[in-house]
């Protein structure tokens, strides 16, 4: 915010030179007058130029401190959700709220921020105490990170990002006006330079959280867990604090204003006494409704608030935008989770996703500017700034499109579910023998195969007759089957020449981090006894340990647990006979890919020589590949440029000069109704699956467009000094 100032010795010296003359005649008068003025001007030129040369050494601070500071925001908002969904366990939809809950306090609170430093502290102290508290919330979560129980880890949590929110949104209008006020009159060349800084430092620290916290959270183990979210927390909250610490260390450099008053409070208070009036004075009336407050506020004020209200009636289809961009953080990363990430054997983090927006506005910007906006002026293509946000509003709602398209091949990945009253079971033949089953169905099974009967297992108990043929089994087999489950697994195997059955309910889901999971169907030569609590070890890229607890001890034969485990291609090694260690030679090898869900079977006779390793995918992995969201970013960016930047441009450029931080704060405004528009209808309106919710937003996108385009055909652009200077 530029604010011009005149140094107090130079009028302290024109005072004197005034004091000082003598009376003269007329003509003498206005010679010396003219001398004077000549000599103060060239004092103030001087002065003036002197200043120019020198930049304020305070702006390098507060540089720091915004790099700094944003690196810790965008740090923790870029792992926020899948923290929610990973570590506190809250549903998709419940972290989808929380998270643009968060969203909407960070847009609420410049406004009151910006009223307690014009009004109250000033912007120093305002930044000073409002960066404390935002400190202590990211220490807070960071907290709230570190394993405990779960209810204390989501109390905590919770109340570090409410800190957060009123810390990081109380400073954000006070730090760029803080900068523009270290620059003096005639230093217009350096505040602009400090602004095109203060951008690339705000940009720089977010590229570079973006990219750092999910490698802190997905690379890193710490408290015998396969991430570190507490870790990704930590670092930015570490961050923010050195930010406070230049920003204290800079004081002596800095240019303090005091608080001087709100022109929002004096608005506020002009519309309030007005609409008061109105109800209250029925014997005078009056063309428009604010002129009622014209016995007590100033009529420019009056005339530049109509100005402000025409602006802000304009912006009423706008929020919608914001709530379908802000996804990308909540949503599309969700959407991600679900996605194949590997490229060239490494793995593509969901959020890290987040970094294609940062660096296509970079590209982007410059091709709009030079290429797409002066070909379309060559085309007598009039792109006013209306036109320009209401093309930007409608690629949103196409991204959404896209977006819903790939979220309904994601949801293909998953299994449809039986009819009522039947269930899906896999049937596994972990046995030497061909087995012929005759139930309500027929099915042939080879030695060690394994097929899924699909809605043909009734949910009550039936008999069924296994016949096996090609090995040591005595004879045919009647075993009751009772489904109790949509999914039932079974094992047939082989032990002691008899035919043994083992049946377990089942589950086809996908887990919640995109990591594959595992189960383990075992026959072998080990006995697991209860003195020696033995396990199977899986071992590649990192490694896990599955105890075999859904067994009868002593025994040989039984199932584990789902296990979720990082994608990889695993070894298994199997127990050492009487002691916690492992085989040296691996049983055989298993790809575990993203998002899929395995039973792996073995069987295992030394005696007879035989060693068999197989295993059945009940849930696909992942087979949407991660980069297919970079149509749908490309898209969203250039909606961005065109709306966002645009809009910007717009409502600067339409306020009235003495209003226009208010109206900036009115923009600010609708991302925070836009993120509160999701709340609402992540919480009353639920869909069975995700992709008619990336159809319901962008439909309703199109119809707040139309609706815009309609106000935008009849809105008249306010021209310079239209409205008061």
């Amino acid at each position: 915010m530029a604010e011009n100032e005149t140094g107090p010795s130079s009028q302290d010296d024109i005072q004197k030179k005034t004091e000082d003359v003598s009376p003269k005649s007329p003509e003498e008068d206005k010679t010396d007058t003219k001398t004077a003025k000549q000599s103060e001007n060239d004092g103030d030129n001087k002065q003036e130029t002197d200043e120019a040369k020198n930049t304020p050494k305070g702006i390098y601070f507060l540089l720091g401190n915004e790099f700094c500071e944003r690196f810790s925001f965008y740090g923790m908002r870029t792992i926020l959700t899948l923290f929610l969904v990973h570590q506190l366990h809250f549903s998709e939809s419940a972290a989808a709220q929380i998270y643009h809950g968060f969203e909407v306090l960070c847009y609420c609170t410049p406004l009151l921020g910006a009223i307690l430093a014009d009004s109250y502290l000033g912007r120093f102290l305002t930044i000073f105490y409002l960066s404390i508290l935002y400190a202590i919330g990211n220490l807070t979560i960071a907290v709230g990170a570190i394993p405990n129980k779960l209810h204390t880890m989501k109390v905590i949590s919770i109340i570090g990002l409410f800190i957060i929110g009123f810390g990081t949104g109380g400073i954000k209008p006070c730090v760029s006006a803080f900068g523009g006020d270290q620059f003096a009159s005639g230093q217009e060349e350096k505040r602009r330079y400090f602004f095109s800084l203060f951008y690339f430092f705000i940009n720089l620290g977010s590229f570079l959280s973006t990219a750092l916290t999910p490698v802190l959270r997905g690379d890193i183990r710490c408290f015998g867990q396969d991430t570190c979210f507490s870790l990704a927390f930590f670092v930015p909250a570490v961050l923010f604090v050195i930010a406070l610490i230049l920003f204290i260390i800079g004081k002596p450099l800095y240019i303090i204003k005091p608080a001087e008053g709100s022109v929002f409070v004096s608005v506020f208070k002009c519309i309030g006494h007005a609409l008061f009036r109105k109800a209250t004075v029925k014997d005078e009336k009056k063309e428009h409704w604010l002129e009622y407050a014209d016995d007590k506020f100033d009529k420019d004020l009056i005339y530049d608030i109509k100005c402000l209200l025409n602006v802000l009636f304009i912006f009423i289809p706008l929020p919608l935008f914001w709530a379908l961009f802000e996804q990308q953080g909540s949503s599309w990363v969700l959407q991600a989770s679900k996605m194949d990430g590997k490229v060239f054997g490494s793995f593509i983090k969901p959020d890290h996703m987040q970094l294609v927006n940062p660096l296509l506005i970079l590209v982007l910007i410059p091709v709009f500017d030079n290429i797409i906006y002066p070909l379309a002026s060559k085309c007598n293509i009039s792109l006013t700034p209306l036109r320009r946000m209401t093309i930007g509003g409608l690629l949103s709602a196409f991204s959404f499109v896209i977006a819903a398209i790939i979220q309904m091949k994601i949801e293909t990945e998953l299994p449809a579910k039986p009819p009522q009253g039947y269930s899906d079971m896999m049937i596994i033949n972990n046995s030497p023998c061909h087995l012929d089953i005759v139930s309500n169905f027929n099915i042939s099974l080879r030695q060690f195969e394994s097929v899924i009967a699909k809605g043909n297992v009734l949910q009550k108990s039936v008999k069924w007759r296994f016949t096996p043929t090609g090995c040591s089994a005595n004879a045919t087999a009647i075993q009751e089957v009772n489904a109790t489950s949509i999914y039932e697994t079974m094992m047939i195997t082989l032990e002691n020449n008899d035919l043994r059955f083992d049946v377990s309910n089942d589950s086809r889901i996908k887990e919640k981090d995109g990591n594959p999971r595992v189960r383990l169907l075992f026959s072998i030569d080990y006995q697991f006894t209860e003195s020696v609590n033995a396990s199977f070890l899986f071992q590649g890229e990192s490694y896990f340990y599955i105890i075999p607890d859904n067994m009868t001890r002593p025994g040989r034969t039984g199932m584990t647990e789902y296990c979720s485990v990082k994608p990889s291609r695993y070894k298994l090694y199997l127990p050492s006979n009487g002691t916690k260690s492992h085989e040296e030679t691996a049983f055989g090898e298993i790809d575990l890919k993203p998002g899929g869900s395995y039973i792996v079977y073995i069987y295992q006779n030394r005696s007879g020589n035989q060693k068999e390793l197989r295993h059945s995918i009940t849930v696909i992995p992942n087979s949407v590949h991660i980069l297919w969201q970079i149509p749908q970013g490309i898209i969203i960016t250039a909606g961005e440029v065109m709306f966002s930047i645009t809009g910007l441009e717009f409502s600067y450029s339409q306020a009235p000069s003495s209003l226009k931080s208010l109206v900036q704060a009115a923009w600010l405004l609708t991302s925070a109704i836009g993120n509160l528009l999701v709340v609402v209808l992540v919480r009353y309106i639920k869909f069975e699956k995700r992709s008619y919710d990336f159809l319901m937003y962008s439909t309703l996108m199109t119809l707040s467009m139309v609706l815009f385009g309609i106000m935008a055909y009849f809105y008249t652009y306010v021209k310079k000094k239209e409205c008061s200077d």
